[in-house]
């Protein structure tokens, strides 16, 4: 049987009868499809049929080199043949590295003949059995990014030694495997290791794909979690003439779980475009030329029609390389300027926002950074922004989230809260603002140090992050042991009522008897004995009709929280006046 199976697959080979089925993977920012991942077959109905006998008999046979060469060869025909776009994702198990058939240079002589650029390509390691040879398999993939090639791992998590592999070969893409995907919005635990390998692969310049997507639910979850990119048959199915365009389906549960920024509020490309006169497409390619040659400032230009409608952009590096070579310019001086538009060309509309302008311009390591994009409204041309001017804006804004920070909750300050609350006023929506405050908190900062005080902050802190939505809700600490929440979640009395209830725990089970009755001067000089640290939270529903700025929010405000703290103890104060005319 299996010697059958081996000379079938000789067979299937030598005949090219293998054929690719292609799966998109799409980023979910920016809502683009970003490339496709070729999936072999076997003739329909053969005992062949499935990637995984296809290469159990391959291995068995010793042809696991030949049969991937066939593979790659039948995935790039048909990707080519079909124009898709983006990257095309090829799966490589790392045991072919060690077939006494693998030949260096075949796979760029297929993309030569094809004329598939090999910036286009992603090899994904494939790890499912042990895999010792690492110098091997990491002078290999080296010499596959040397070439131009990308890296990725794929099931990250489900192989051998996913991790040493990861940490040794340094790859452009990291795909993490169906297992943590599966039921993640169950699972506390597969989201925790999800943000663990998201983390690293942020640090070190990796892109993370999360694979085997198949609810809806999956699909959200890992959306607020931060996911880029991701495929899976929830989005679209292996097929042989795959979709060109992001699903409908996948556009509407995207709009439904974006997660809102923490780090930067809404800043669009219309900040930083700025009026450009654009050329005519029939405008002669040595008329632009001179521009270039006569002002040094100008990096590129737009081309732009008539009636407004942008066509591209003119590269001036790109432009004056193609006239340095001999006879260009009498070869090319009188041609329409159309005919030279920068492959690089971005087009967004006025309304997005910068972080995606941001990760467009930097995630394709071949983009040009010095042409700019150019900025449509409603599909009219309006003007460019400089990509330098995008960068520096995201740069400025992260600093300035950083320090209104605080430095030890590393929560936002006074000034995003009241940025918070400001833009939540002017959408006119529906929102309560509660002020947590714990009781008592100077004297026992006197009796037992900064350090246990810092503690206690702390600790209240991590209980907010917990209790609060952070898809719709914002936590604020403006100060000492003071923090102010934006709820937008309907629940939000029961999450305050949990709350008190986990800090009053949290008390109980992690302090010393000591600083749970102990006896020191209060705030006028007499000896007091106090006990347990207890919480007051007071919340107030402004009238976004009566209410225009966060000052007079911060008037309810501190009236809910008074009221709150001289009930005394653990206490939820909810106010009745939604306007600063009745507080």
């Amino acid at each position: 049987m299996v010697q059958h199976l081996q000379s079938h697959l000789q067979d299937i080979i030598d005949k090219q009868q293998l054929y690719a089925v292609f799966q998109p993977v799409i980023n979910v920012i920016n809502c683009t499809i970003v490339g496709y991942e070729a999936l072999i077959r076997g003739p329909s109905g053969s005992g062949l049929e499935r990637p995984d006998q296809l290469f159990a008999a391959a291995a068995g046979a010793g042809q696991l080199a030949r049969l991937e060469y066939a593979c790659r060869e039948a995935a790039c025909l048909s990707f080519m043949a079909q124009q898709l776009p983006g990257k095309l994702f090829l799966n490589m198990t790392p045991l072919s590295f060690t077939d006494s058939q693998y030949r260096d240079g075949v796979t760029m002589a297929i993309l030569r003949r094809l004329k598939l650029d090999p910036e286009r390509v992603v090899f994904e390691l494939t790890e499912k059995q042990p895999m010792e040879e690492y110098e091997l398999l990491s002078s290999a993939c080296e010499h596959f990014q040397r070439q131009g090639f990308a890296v990725a791992i794929d099931d990250l998590g489900a192989g051998y030694a996913g991790l040493r592999i990861w940490s040794e070969l340094n790859p452009d893409y990291v795909k993490i495997d169906r297992h943590f995907v599966s039921g993640i919005e169950r699972s506390a635990v597969k989201r925790e290791f999800v943000r663990f390998m998201m983390d690293i692969a942020h640090r070190i310049g990796n892109k993370v794909i999360a694979e085997g997507i198949e609810t809806a639910d999956e699909f959200k979850t890992l959306v607020s979690m931060g996911i880029e990119y991701m495929q899976g048959y929830y989005i679209a199915r292996p097929s042989r003439e795959p979709t060109l365009q992001m699903p409908e389906h996948v556009n509407e549960a995207r709009a439904t779980a974006m997660p809102l920024s923490r780090d930067t509020f809404h800043h669009t490309l219309r900040e930083v475009t700025v009026t450009e006169r654009g050329i005519t497409p029939e405008i002669s390619a040595g008329e632009v030329v001179k521009m270039f040659r006569s002002d040094v400032r100008l990096t590129c230009l737009p081309v732009v029609t008539e009636d407004q409608k942008p066509l591209g952009m003119i590269s001036r590096s790109e432009l004056l390389n193609t006239f340095s070579w001999r006879y260009s310019y009498e070869l090319h001086a009188n041609k329409p300027i159309s005919g030279f538009i920068s492959a690089r060309t971005l087009m967004m509309d006025i309304n997005s926002d910068l972080n995606s302008a941001g990760r467009l311009v930097t995630e394709d390591p071949a983009q040009n950074l010095s042409v700019d994009i150019i900025v449509c409204e409603r599909d009219r041309y309006v003007g460019v922004a400089k990509v330098r001017n995008i960068l520096r804006s995201i740069a400025d804004e992260k600093l300035r989230a950083a320090r209104h920070s605080n430095p030890l909750t590393a929560l936002p300050g006074n000034v995003p809260l009241y940025e918070w609350i400001d833009r939540l006023l002017c959408q006119r929506a529906d929102f309560i603002v509660a002020y947590c405050d714990i009781n008592h908190f100077k004297p026992f900062n006197d009796a037992f140090g900064y350090s246990c005080g810092d503690d206690v902050i702390i600790l209240l802190g991590q209980l907010l992050r917990q209790v609060v939505d952070p898809e719709l809700d914002f936590i604020g600490h403006v100060g000492g042991d003071d923090f102010v929440v934006v709820f937008k979640s309907r629940d939000w009395q029961a999450r305050c009522e949990q709350l008190l209830e986990r800090f009053s725990q949290s008390v109980e089970t992690q302090m010393p008897p000591e600083q749970l009755d102990y006896w020191i001067e209060d705030r006028h000089g007499q000896r007091r004995r106090f006990g347990p640290l207890t919480i007051a939270i007071g919340c107030v529903h402004p009238d976004p009709e009566q209410c225009f700025t966060h000052h007079q929010v911060a008037m309810l405000l501190a009236d809910a929280k008074h009221r709150a703290k001289a009930l005394g103890g653990q206490q939820l104060f909810v106010s009745r006046r939604r306007s600063p005319e009745t507080a």
